[in-house]
């Protein structure tokens, strides 16, 4: 102590306090600068296989979008996208939110058995889905063929068992069972609501395989079993497929909630074939439409398997019109309007019909009424999984 009464502190821990103080200011400094310089002078990515999506780019500021405050949000969504380590980072936050406890992480639901991701799904109302239903009912109502339709549930209503308790944004069965309500009498409802329901008392939903625990699309055995409701409900004795043995091509495909999740911890789901290139018979070609003209395609593209985005083994991917003809089919020819799931349902749908129109309404602005009179189609079926179809924006298309 010193005589006035002051505390005195040794010389050695002021020291140590302004090393401490030092050391953090040069850490602080390095972290902003050399991540600042890394994004600098490392090349930008196009697109990002983690994340299944294309990366913003930067764009060069104007006075317009200086003053309106675009360049500034174009940059923000720059550097977020573009930032060093990106896909590490985010995989480090979602080991971060599981450690505190936390059931989620980038609108992914971690489930309860460790393995299987949820990603939300979009709730809208009644009103709202009315609206998107009345689009159905006008394309029924335009065209003189019979119309089906049917949503495919969301993963978190087939295995809401293995949800976190008190999930918010999950499928609670509603939209099914109010888009059946709202059809008009011109409109064929098939409902798939009990699709992939896993019952008794499981600790995992491998023993019911109708969905990727990675990803948000039915499987192989999913899309047979809805293709069996679908025919079904269509009046049609379907191709029997039960005996036939499953072909593994892959085990090590991780899906788009995977990549939103950053769940590292998680093991890959594997993809699996029934029908065969070419059909049962033999007989199944392919024509796509990536870009307007015609060209050669297949069921299956092993290719696909070899990049991030295998669930584009299946038909090669979105396109605007895939034709699937088959001349030893029973049945006529089916217009689908699609979102995705349609290309793993399409072998199935190649076995009954002679012909399989997948239309898709995000790249395609052709007149559905007068598709159906120009290629003398006999039946449509709108499916869609209930998220698409409460978030597609391309539904009015329907009526047109």
């Amino acid at each position: 102590m010193l005589d006035n009464g002051m505390r005195c502190f040794p010389i050695g821990d002021v020291f140590m306090g302004k090393k401490y103080s030092i050391f953090i200011t040069v850490l602080f400094c390095l972290f902003i600068f050399g991540f600042g310089t890394a994004l600098i002078v490392s090349p930008s990515r196009d697109f990002s296989e983690q994340e299944n999506r294309y990366l913003a780019q930067f764009k060069a500021p104007t006075l317009a979008t200086i003053r309106s405050g675009e360049f500034m949000e174009d940059f923000e969504d720059y550097v977020t996208d573009q930032f060093p380590l990106r896909d590490q980072w985010i995989q480090l936050k979602a080991l971060s939110e599981r450690a505190l406890g936390k059931q989620e992480n980038n609108s992914v639901y971690f489930g309860t058995d460790g393995q299987t991701l949820f990603a939300h799904f979009t709730i809208i109302s009644r009103d709202e889905l009315a609206q998107r239903v009345g689009f159905v009912n006008k394309l029924a109502g335009n065209v003189d063929v019979p119309v089906y339709f049917s949503l495919v549930p969301d993963k978190s209503w087939a295995w809401a068992m293995f949800l976190p308790d008190n999930a918010p944004n999950v499928d609670d069965g509603s939209t099914i069972a109010q888009a059946e309500e709202l059809c008009s009498d011109e409109v064929n409802f098939i409902n798939l609501r009990h699709l992939g329901i896993t019952c008794g008392n499981t600790e995992s939903p491998d023993e019911d395989g109708s969905f990727y625990r990675t990803d948000h699309h039915w499987t192989t055995e999913g899309a047979w079993r809805g293709y069996t409701m679908l025919m079904e409900g269509m009046g049609l004795q379907t191709e029997y497929f039960g005996g036939m043995p499953y072909t593994q091509v892959s085990d090590s495909f991780y899906g788009t909630t995977y990549s939103a999740a950053g769940a590292g911890w998680v093991k890959p789901d594997s993809i699996y074939t029934m029908i065969p290139e070419g059909g049962t018979k033999g007989h199944v070609t392919v024509t796509r439409y990536p870009e307007g003209e015609p060209i050669e395609g297949g069921l299956y593209y092993p290719e696909k398997l070899e990049v991030k985005d295998k669930y584009a083994y299946f038909l090669g991917g979105n396109q605007p019109l895939c034709i699937i003809k088959n001349p030893d089919a029973a049945g006529g020819k089916l217009l689908v309007i699609r979102d995705s799931y349609s290309d793993s349902l399409a072998p199935f749908l190649a076995e009954e019909f002679q012909e399989i129109h997948l239309f898709d309404l995000r790249y395609n602005n052709l007149s559905l009424k007068q598709y159906v009179v120009d290629n003398e189609i006999d039946q449509v079926l709108v499916l869609y999984s209930a998220n698409n179809f409460n978030t597609d924006k391309n539904l009015f298309k329907l009526g047109l």
